[in-house]
């Protein structure tokens, strides 16, 4: 099977189905496929609906509209309408997707959720529980009371079903199952007992989508989004090294579950197991950033993280919930990074991020280095990778000096302090420095999620143009030795932030005489 290189994922409810203002037409219904086309995006992954109720004319599971007659929640009563309204044309939503990706020559896989939390009798709860309650739930309180239970056969029956409606009779080019949604399968001390039994479930998809595929005279592929890591799919009984083995997934998604997204991702893992097997995996990574210039990664970030992920052996990427509706910006990532060779020798920025998590608590990303507190008479070592063919670029002469940067927070400039990368000591007359007193980091939190580094702070740049031979592929090594603090001064000097910018010789227009610069935050 042809591998894509850039996946898209449009969860068909933020980016569809409750924006259109009823009546629906023909034309916001296709808008999905309609939004990708000519960009790099060669598979669209197109959302069923909520986990349990659907947007689609099923008729084996829960419609949004059935057995509810008036509506609280404005968002669902638009979706209800637009469910209605596309039924009045003799259509709905997943066909208009599929048959518009088909005529546009645009690769669809409808992407089902394995899992949904609901309780019996609420809008967002499916026919199945809604008629058998607690008797297909996990039932552990606090845990994962009502997501439904895989040990059971009815829950894997309805499962089955739906994917044989939408690969039967919508001809879906694929499908994708997400077992990131709800991530509870079995109760807990039954989880590796119970992990065969998934196995043979992903067996059985695999087995009705070849026998569907030979009644339509198709290859239909499957693809399975999950944990990045081995072990915490192990955690919840989804052993995907046997589903690729036994080729009973042809595409994996590794899930990144942290906030911010890493140019330099090492999870080698799932490529490796993936590309055995002959698969192929893909990365999805996270969509924000923590930097003073942007809440989210900037298209020289988003170059770093592609080099890096396939110099890894990645088939490519697995994009989502981009800004909405796309800008230039949003263009411009899903165009470039279907092609990490293309842009192998254009800027891109390396940047390390701090850990995450409540402040006083353990990390939730304890292998992260930021932020790192200086300490008198210590030497402390910060690693960062690149991923660029550094040494192919400097032979055909096309690299220009990268530039380092550390950003430091509340810093003190009469403290003695030396910079050393991969050895070299960088003078503290060589860098450019820069200070400011209200320094705003651009990231915009949801109220569950937090990094242990400071949202506002007095900020320290220096930035050094690195000589060509400094840089290397693969681990660099800033060294910062705090010989001596000021005495007078108490509070903790941190360094929350490092930068590698490497720059080549490539097309560019002229500059401007106008640049923008960030407005400090306060007086």
């Amino acid at each position: 099977m042809k591998k894509p290189r850039l996946i898209y994922y449009n969860d068909a409810h933020h980016f569809n189905a409750k924006r259109i203002e009823p009546p629906a037409s023909i034309h916001m219904l296709q808008w999905p496929v309609d939004e990708v086309l000519g960009t790099g995006v060669d598979v669209l992954v197109f959302g069923l609906g909520y986990a349990d109720v659907y947007f689609h004319n099923s008729k084996v599971g829960r419609v949004v509209g059935q057995m509810k007659e008036v509506w609280d929640n404005y968002i669902d009563w638009r979706i209800m309408r637009m469910v209605e309204e596309a039924r009045k044309l003799g259509t709905d939503q997943v066909c208009e997707v599929i048959s518009r990706g088909r005529e546009m020559e645009l690769t669809v896989f409808p992407s089902l959720k394995l899992q949904a939390s609901s309780p019996p009798g609420s809008e967002r709860c499916g026919l199945l529980k809604w008629e058998h309650g607690a008797e297909v739930c996990i039932g552990e309180e606090g845990r994962a009371q009502w997501c439904y239970d895989f040990a059971h056969e009815l829950v894997r029956q309805e499962k089955l079903a739906i994917l044989r409606e939408i690969l039967e009779d919508y001809e879906a080019d694929g499908i994708e199952l997400d077992f990131m949604f709800d991530m509870f399968y079995f109760k807990t001390a039954e989880v590796e007992k119970n992990t065969p039994l998934m196995n043979r479930f992903v067996a059985e998809i695999r087995e009705m989508a070849n026998e569907i595929g030979k009644q339509q005279a198709r290859e239909i592929p499957i693809m399975a989004r999950v944990h990045l890591s081995r072990e915490d799919n192990l955690a919840i009984g989804l052993d995907v090294e046997t589903w690729l083995k036994e080729r009973s997934i042809d595409y994996v998604v590794g899930q990144e579950p942290n906030i911010l997204t890493e140019t330099g991702v090492r999870a080698r893992w799932l490529p490796e197991v993936a590309n055995a097997a002959g698969g192929a995996a893909y990365y999805r990574p996270p969509r924000r950033v923590y930097d003073e210039r942007a809440g989210l990664p900037s298209i020289e970030m988003y170059r770093a993280l592609g080099q890096t992920l396939h110099w890894d052996g990645w088939a490519g990427m697995y994009h989502g919930y981009l800004p909405w509706p796309f800008s230039e910006r949003e263009y411009q990532i899903l165009r470039e990074m279907a092609y990490p060779e293309v842009y192998a020798r254009r800027d891109k920025r390396y940047l390390l991020q701090p850990r995450e998590g409540e402040a006083g608590k353990p990390s939730t990303t304890p292998a992260r280095q930021l932020p790192l507190a200086l300490e008198g008479g210590k030497t402390a070592a910060i690693h960062i990778w690149v991923a660029d063919d550094i040494e192919s670029a400097k032979q055909d002469g096309e690299m220009r000096k990268p530039i380092l940067t550390i950003r430091f927070s509340f810093f003190c400039i009469e403290d003695d302090i030396e910079f050393r990368f991969n050895g070299r000591t960088l003078p503290w007359e060589d860098a450019e420095i820069t200070d400011e007193r209200a320094l705003t980091i651009q990231v915009s939190l949801a109220s569950s999620m937090h990094v242990q580094a400071p949202l506002g702070m007095s900020a320290h740049w220096f930035r050094y143009k690195l000589e060509l031979d400094d840089l290397k592929r693969g681990e660099n090594t800033l060294e910062i030795e705090t010989r001596k603090l000021t005495k007078t001064a108490g509070f903790t000097r941190s360094v929350n932030g490092v930068e590698i910018q490497t720059r080549y010789k490539d097309f560019v227009r002229p500059e401007g005489l106008e640049v923008e610069h960030i407005a400090p935050a306060g007086g």
